[in-house]
């Protein structure tokens, strides 16, 4: 390696080399002369790439830039071990140099540890123990001797002539030695003597023997190199006054960042100087090595510079002042370049980045504080950045609640915002509606004015900062069955449909590993009480072992004839007991595979099993809605434990041991005596998903039917919850409301329709003749029939008044599950699970043409108020527009990431709402297939509802919340 123009490169073994060596010795010189050389560039095609550190580096930040730089655009992370994760797949097949300059603490560096079998990892350091935490190969670079040092002298003020001995040459050589060899201090003292004769390097000498080394000591007493500094100080002596100054300047900019040259023309105008100006002066100060330029033109100070400057500068002024002085002026000069507000600024590459840095540096706290709370400043900032930036400046004022309430609810929402920046006011709303600070409802008064068309939530129906709720883990491609704690608390262990298990860091976010193996899902984990293995019960039938530290697969447990729903280790850790679909649970011996005992005796699948803390005895949770207590080692059934009306799918023992506490789909918990069999306590208040909602034509209600059986009708312009409507025995699938809007009509799971007054809660009538559930219906404008779907494949035809069956309609192939009604009630349109519309005359049951174009289940429909039009959803994550009376599909909406359950066409007939299981409620122009507003949810949204206004809109998604929105800022 070397520090001129001679080639330099990276050897060794190890892919990653660090360079180790104190302030100024030449660290970043030498790494930015391997980024520029050549033959460095053709060894690395896909691109050298260089992130600065510095001490308080904004880690998330550099890793969306560099995913950015691959390709991902919309990078913008908010968990450092996902963004680790993503760029460990973007640089898996790359060829690339990774720089990391001037790293101060390993956890830093280990975030970029992303290497591809073909890229390398430059480091440059202090600390030698950073480069041996990496497993790098370690470079110490020190001082340089006398014949670099000339060489280093020769090459920046460009007289290469001085390298050879002479008596002139002596005195350059003392120079050297004044600059203590070290090689910031001779590029500085090098760029000083270029376009000067070669007698001025006596001049030189001089300056540097007269420099006042004491006060240098004193301003920087831990420095072993003072020389360094002095050459510093010679060098910024031997610009004009103004020059100074403006080098002075530098003191007001935090360190490390990088310093774009439109800033300094805005801190600079005011005190007269034009671009020009401002040019020159860069020039000048790049030319003497007092600052580097990169490659796009921003500027960066030393660190041993800009803590230079930053002492000059206190020397300066007066102790009044301090440095918030200079904060000020900047501050003044883009307060007078954008006099309509913080909000307005330009994007110049800095400001929108530091200026909470600079107001508070600048004794301004309390306008932070309000910069913060302004809506519109944060919605400018997120346009202009990510939403890292914007979650980062709340950390300047940690101890403002409101401000900690905001940030929280920017850090629930961030993996959102990431995704559509567009989410801000929504997610705002719906998070702190239910905190009375002023200031909060001051922003949230602002979000609700946002003209960009927008599902704003009415009520707080979103999870709140300051819960329970403190991290989202995201990796998995489906479903997550199961999660396991390692016994020190410090990983958390997954298993998914997507047929894998991930290791993860929770405390960041960290995917440290995949483990692959099982052919379905999995579906249970039990840790080994020393934490070394993990067990997984599986879709496959199968129990495996692994060493989830490695990732390797230790062996298969091969015994079950159906899918393995649960899994307990004894306390000892030496057996498993497995819970299976085939109504058995069996004892293994894990360490060697070897199945030991089979329990025989429940008439349903095996769905949760608990060891007692003894180990003695093993109690297991059935579909057939029994607990059972066994003796496990003996195989003999002890008690069951009768009592759930339906499933029991989790147990949980007390510490004592004394009680086990069971969860069924019956919505209730029960607590056991299990050593008696005695039921204790029934606890009931469970809420299920909600498949339904139905707003009254008045739009001043709305009714939603759960997976819970019951129906609940809410004020819709408060969110209160005003009654109950039982009588359902299975979850409510779908609900409509009569036209007079007296009446709701519900169908069930269990087979029937149900007619109540929703005004008191009274059941009228049932609605008995389908023999599966009933998935959809719709009422025929009259208001006079409703008619039905099924899953027994069957459209049926009811005067819902009397509850007579009129007339049954048999065609799909399979599970008819939407249903929708031609404005003019002549004609129904059904769709089904066999991928197809269908459209008949109800009132003969004759079928007119069938609509084919879904490669998946149709889900819902709805008709274009005109008439001429029907929209369909399908679980292939589509809409479709047909022309209904042709079969002609007229265009596809594409947007969804996943199913679309939910539909319904607004008022005015312009735009259609779909609700997703990818969590979001778009509203769609379905005449042009644009997107003009979304909300996204905390969960999948499965039904939706607008209001005769248009502008209200309801949604009710999986968890059991329902959403409270309006839709505002669309052009009618």
């Amino acid at each position: 390696m070397s520090l001129t123009k001679q080639p330099v490169g990276i050897t060794g073994k190890s892919r990653r080399v660090g360079v180790q060596g104190m302030g100024g010795i030449g660290k970043t010189v030498l790494a930015t002369a391997l980024a520029r050389d050549e033959e460095v560039r053709k060894a690395f095609p896909d691109g050298v790439f260089w992130v600065t550190f510095g001490q308080t580096p904004q880690i998330l930040t550099w890793q969306s830039y560099l995913a950015q730089e691959f390709g991902d655009k919309q990078a913008a992370f908010t968990e450092i071990g996902l963004a680790k994760a993503r760029l460990r797949q973007l640089f898996a097949d790359k060829a690339c140099l990774l720089i990391l300059d001037d790293i101060w603490c390993l956890d830093d560096a280990t975030a970029f540890d992303v290497l591809g079998e073909h890229c390398q990892m430059l480091v440059t350091t202090r600390n030698t123990a950073i480069v041996t935490g990496l497993g790098g190969e370690e470079y110490q670079l020190e001082v340089l001797d006398e014949q670099q040092a000339l060489a280093l002298l020769a090459d920046w003020a460009n007289q290469p002539e001085i390298i050879d001995p002479t008596q002139q040459n002596d005195v350059i050589l003392q120079v050297a030695q004044e600059c203590g060899y070290l090689p910031l201090a001779l590029a500085m003292v090098g760029a000083m003597m270029r376009f000067k004769p070669p007698n001025r390097w006596q001049n030189i000498l001089e300056k540097l023997r007269s420099a006042d080394l004491e006060k240098v000591k004193q301003q920087f007493p831990d420095y072993p190199y003072p020389n360094l500094l002095k050459a510093i100080q010679v060098s910024v002596e031997d610009m004009s006054e103004n020059y100074q100054q403006r080098y002075l300047d530098f003191a007001v900019f935090p360190e490390d960042t990088p310093i774009p040259e439109a800033v300094l023309q805005t801190f600079w105008q005011p005190l007269g100087l034009d671009k020009f100006d401002t040019q020159d002066v860069i020039d000048e100060l790049v030319s003497k090595s007092l600052a580097l330029r990169d490659e796009v033109g921003n500027l960066r100070l030393h660190d041993l510079q800009f803590d230079y400057v930053r002492k000059q500068h206190a020397t300066l002024v007066t102790e009044s002042e301090g440095i918030g002085c200079l904060h000020t002026r900047l501050l003044n000069a883009y307060s007078e370049k954008y006099p309509e507000g913080w909000h307005s600024l330009d994007n110049d590459g800095y400001i929108w980045q530091n200026l909470a840095y600079h107001l508070l540096a600048g004794g301004s706290p309390r306008e932070l504080q309000q910069l913060l709370c302004d809506f519109r400043w944060l919605q400018a900032k997120l346009e202009n950045t990510n939403v890292n930036g914007l979650i980062a400046d709340y950390d300047f004022l940690p101890e403002d609640e409101n401000l900690q309430l905001i940030q929280g609810a920017l850090r629930l929402s961030a993996h959102f915002l990431n995704q559509d920046k567009q989410q801000l006011p929504g997610q705002l709303l719906g998070r702190l509606l239910g905190f009375e600070s002023s200031e909060i409802q001051v922003l949230l008064t602002q979000a609700q004015e946002c003209k960009t068309p927008s599902l704003l939530p009415q009520t707080a129906s979103l999870a709140p900062p300051g819960g329970s709720l403190v991290r989202i883990l995201e990796g998995h491609s489906y479903w997550v069955n199961t999660v396991a704690l390692t016994p020190d608390g410090k990983y958390v262990i997954s298993g998914s449909r997507d047929k894998t298990l991930k290791v993860w860091d929770w405390q960041t976010g960290e995917q440290l590993r995949t483990l692959v193996g099982h052919s379905d899902s999995v579906y249970s984990l039990a840790l080994t009480p020393d934490g070394k293995y993990v067990i997984s019960g599986s879709v496959d039938n199968t129990l495996k072992v692994w060493d989830w530290q490695t990732g390797e697969q230790l062996r298969t447990l091969v015994g079950h004839s159906d899918r393995v729903y649960s899994l307990a280790l004894t306390p000892d850790g030496l057996y498993v007991i497995s819970g299976s679909l085939d109504k058995t649970l069996k004892v293994w011996d894990w360490q060697i595979g070897e199945q030991l005992r089979t329990l025989v005796g429940h008439s349903l699948w095996v769905h949760a099993v608990a060891l007692t803390p003894d180990g003695l005895y093993v109690i297991s949770g059935s579909g057939d809605n029994t607990l059972k207590v066994w003796d496990w080692q003996t195989g003999e059934q002890l008690h069951t434990l009768v009592g759930h009306s339906d499933k029991v799918e989790a147990l949980a023992l007390t510490p004592d041991g004394l009680y086990v506490i069971s969860g069924s789909r019956d919505n209730t918990l029960k607590v056991w005596d299990w050593q008696t069999g005695g039921q204790l306590h029934t606890l009931v208040g469970h809420s299920l998903y909600v498949n339904a909602v139905a707003l009254t034509p008045d739009g001043k209600y709305v009714i939603s039917g759960s997976g819970d059986k019951t129906l609940k009708v809410w004020d819709c312009q408060t969110g209160e919850q005003l009654r109950t409507l039982v009588g359902h025995s299975d979850s409510v699938i779908a609900l409509t409301v009569t036209p007079s809007g007296k009446y709701v009509i519900s169908t069930s799971r269990d087979k029937t329709l149900k007619v109540w007054d929703w005004q008191t809660g009274e059941q009228l009538r049932t609605l008995v003749g389908h023999s599966d559930s009933v998935i959809a219906l719709t009422v025929t404008p009259s208001g006079k029939y409703v008619i039905s779907t099924s899953r027994d494949k069957t459209l049926k035809v009811w005067d819902w008044q009397t509850g007579e069956q009129l007339r049954t309609l048999v065609v799909h192939s399979d599970s008819v599950i939407a249903l929708t009604v031609t404005p003019d009630g002549k004609y129904v349109i059904s769709g089904s699970v066999d991928k197809t519309l269908k459209v008949w005359d109800w009132q003969t049951g004759e079928q007119l043409r069938t609509l084919v174009g879904h490669s998946d289940s149709v889900n819902a429909l709805a008709f274009t108020p005109d008439d001429k039009y029907v929209i369909s959803t399908s679980r292939d994550k589509t809409l479709k527009v047909w022309d209904w009376q042709t079969g002609e599909q007229l265009r596809t909406l594409v947007g969804h990431s996943l199913w679309v359950d939910a539909l319904t066409v607004t008022p005015n007939g312009k735009y259609v709402i779909s609700g997703s299981w990818d969590k979001t409620l778009k509203v769609w122009n379905w005449q042009t297939g644009e997107v003009i507003a979304s909300f996204v949810g905390d969960g999948a949204i499965l039904c939706c509802a607008v209001a005769p206004d248009g502008a209200r809109v309801v949604a009710g998604e999986v968890s059991g919340q329902v959403h409270f929105l309006r839709l505002q800022g669309t052009k009618e």
